[in-house]
């Protein structure tokens, strides 16, 4: 959708001038007929260079989360669509998601269905979100289908937040570990070698090994950022890629510790979308079909998800397609099976994305916890080096000077 500055009449004959957002000159004069005025000219403005490169239009989870939750309420009164969006797009307070509110309600009014609408902006709304909200649409449940949203992305927020605060301590702790060194093997040691090499006296190897390498990084920094520059350079791009991404998600899987949160946060994001998808009577093949594209965060169970799809089209039933996809642990299996007996597979997925929602809880809990002990130890084994390079050649000092006297 673009901007567009516009020249009209009124009925009174008197110019009126403004700026409208449309996808075209065409929707301009509709719009334009809709407020009782008639087009004479109009031009669409050009997008500045700085509006390219850093306009780009990004909605806090926060403002999402209101978004949906003001969207469902309004829509449970009995509100209709149009009247919602122009109630929520002049209360919310982010401007980005505002004129997003606009621009959906103006392509509503011109005949567009909400999902239509809302899928020109896929950097705010996610496959997921689109996929649900189609299906509310189709189905008539689209309050509970925004509900569902809004809960979902508050998970998210959840776990994001729990990650944050996992990373914050050691992130406080290498940052001092390395202004320590910075400071200390950068500058006080060299001065302190100097001074004892005045005085003649024979450097320990701690002190020497110290020197050299505090020497070789400020004689080589420069090698050194190239070389990780474009070693970090290498390994986006072989990101990028579907088999790069593939590989790098599957090796993560392995990973000690990690590698275990990292699987229960996709296994939580599974069951717990296919959960809701699945109680607003989505079909099984559109629920494939959305999950297997990026929404579950690692490529290599999104793949294994797909295979699991195949063998569920030739025939399988759902628990036999994700046995034969395999990647995904037996006691989910279990729960799946159990579900497809008993006819209540929603609430096995619920019941699932609970059990592993708590797995990737406990498990974040007991990574923080280990980091701090480790941490500690490692800070202070840092300035133990650093002490003992610089006490013990003063150590020596003070033994040749009690043997002078």
């Amino acid at each position: 959708m673009s901007s567009y500055h516009y020249k009209a009449i009124d009925d009174s004959g008197r110019v009126v001038k403004g700026q409208l957002a449309a996808f075209n000159e065409t929707d301009v004069e509709l719009e334009l007929k809709r407020r009782g005025l008639f087009l004479i000219e109009s031009e669409a403005q050009r997008e500045s260079l700085r509006s390219k490169w850093f306009g780009q239009r990004r909605v806090a989870g926060k403002m999402l989360i209101e978004f949906y939750h003001r969207f469902a309420q309004t829509l449970e009164i009995g509100l209709p669509i149009l009247s919602s969006l122009e109630e929520i797009g002049g209360s919310l307070p982010c401007r980005a998601l505002k004129n997003i509110i606009g621009e959906v309600q103006f392509a509503v009014e011109g005949g567009s269905s909400l999902y239509e609408a809302m899928h020109r902006y896929p950097r705010t709304f996610q496959p997921l979100d689109l996929a649900m909200i189609s299906m509310g649409e189709k189905g008539g449940v689209l309050p509970k289908c925004l509900r569902d949203l809004a809960v979902y992305h508050e998970w998210k927020a959840e776990i994001r937040a729990i990650f944050k605060k996992a990373l914050l301590y050691p992130a406080f702790i290498s940052f001092a570990i390395a202004a320590v060194i910075g400071v200390w093997v950068g500058y006080v040691l060299p001065q302190m070698v100097k001074v004892l090499s005045e005085l003649g006296v024979a450097l320990p190897w701690v002190t020497t090994t110290l020197l050299e390498v505090s020497t070789f990084l400020q004689t080589e920094w420069t090698w050194l950022m190239s070389g990780v520059t474009l070693g970090a350079a290498g390994f986006g791009l072989y990101y990028r890629t579907d088999s790069g991404r593939l590989a790098v998600h599957r090796r993560l899987l392995g990973v000690p510790v990690l590698g275990g949160i990292a699987c229960h946060m996709a296994l939580t994001r599974l069951c717990h979308n296919f959960a809701t998808m699945l109680s607003t009577g989505m079909t099984i093949n559109a629920i494939f079909q959305t999950l297997s594209h990026r929404a579950l965060g690692n490529r290599y169970l999104e793949d294994r998800l797909a295979a699991a799809h195949q063998e569920i089209e030739r025939g399988e039933s759902i628990a036999g397609g994700f046995e034969k996809a395999g990647g995904f642990p037996s006691l989910l299996l279990g729960a799946i099976r159990n579900g497809e007996t008993t006819g209540t597979i929603d609430e096995a997925f619920k019941r699932m994305g609970e059990h592993f929602d708590r797995e990737v809880k406990r498990a974040t809990q007991t990574v923080v916890n280990t980091i701090e002990p480790v941490a500690i130890f490692g800070l202070g084994g840092v300035f133990g080096v650093i002490v003992l390079s610089i006490l013990l050649p003063l150590y020596d000092v003070m033994g040749e000077l009690g043997k002078a006297y």
